[in-house]
């Protein structure tokens, strides 16, 4: 039976954790009942470009998309969460990895820690370029079973940048389950240019803010996004989200190419 059937959910959050601390601050290595070549294995085989449907796939590939110029991207953020239900705000840190997957694609894993260092959230994505993913998992830290991944299942609408310009309408749906009838979508407009310097001394080139709404599958928008698109690296993080519930807004920490 596969290693992915045998480990449960919480064995994956651990070292995928481990490994992604290990990168961005030098700390010791996952034991080795949980190697970091499992993580990067369950990455690679689930995150990745033949993971996407078969019309996905079609789509990047008509596009033609450049890769982007990195191997791997490390960084920190430190991020407060504020909401109308608290009077007081919340703060988190999320260790991020970024992983050059080919074809323009990004994988991307975040692990968030409250302030007493406990892990609650950790999301493993593919992405376009940091903006839209294309896969997402959302693996709860004491989770017994691996939940399933919410997957593209077709791009109606696959607009990369034209005229400042970004729009992503999508069907998609959990693997394994229906595909939702009615897209969702992302849609995103650029905005001042600024030295990316002022995010992080380490990072170089220019920063391009961008405007973007998340619209679900009944039309409504639920989240408002800013993010900052890394000319030099290609890329794009997230700097704030805003809906009803809560607002986040991220400061970038740390910074290393590998």
């Amino acid at each position: 039976m596969a290693w992915t059937k045998r480990l449960t959910a919480s064995a994956i959050v651990s070292l995928l954790v481990a490994a992604g601390a290990a990168h961005a601050q030098d700390a010791v290595p996952p034991p080795p009942q949980a190697p970091a070549a499992d993580a990067s294995a369950y990455l690679t085989q689930h995150f990745s470009f033949d993971a996407l449907t078969p019309d996905v796939q079609a789509a990047i590939t008509q596009a033609k998309l450049a890769p982007v110029p990195f191997t791997k991207i490390t960084l920190h953020t430190s991020d407060t969460v504020t909401s109308p239900d608290h009077q007081q705000p919340s703060k988190f840190s999320t260790a991020m990895t970024l992983e050059n997957a080919g074809h323009g694609l990004v994988r991307r894993i975040e692990a968030v820690q409250d302030d007493k260092g406990n892990t609650v959230a950790t999301q493993l994505e593919l992405t376009y370029r940091g903006y839209l993913p294309f896969l997402t998992q959302g693996i709860p830290p004491q989770a017994n079973t691996i939940p399933p991944v919410q997957a593209a299942r077709k791009l109606l609408r696959f607009d990369t940048g034209s005229s400042g310009h970004f729009a992503f309408v999508y069907l998609y749906g959990m693997t394994g389950g229906q595909t939702f009838q009615d897209p969702g979508q992302f849609l995103c407009d650029s905005g001042k240019s600024y030295s990316a310097s002022r995010l992080n001394p380490s990072i170089d080139g220019q920063a391009i803010e961008l405007n973007c709404r998340v619209i679900d599958t009944n039309g409504i928008e639920t989240d408002k996004v800013t993010l900052a698109y890394l000319d030099k690296y290609a890329v794009a993080v997230t700097l704030r989200s805003h809906n009803q519930q809560r607002t986040v807004d991220s400061i970038i920490t740390d910074f290393q190419i590998h």
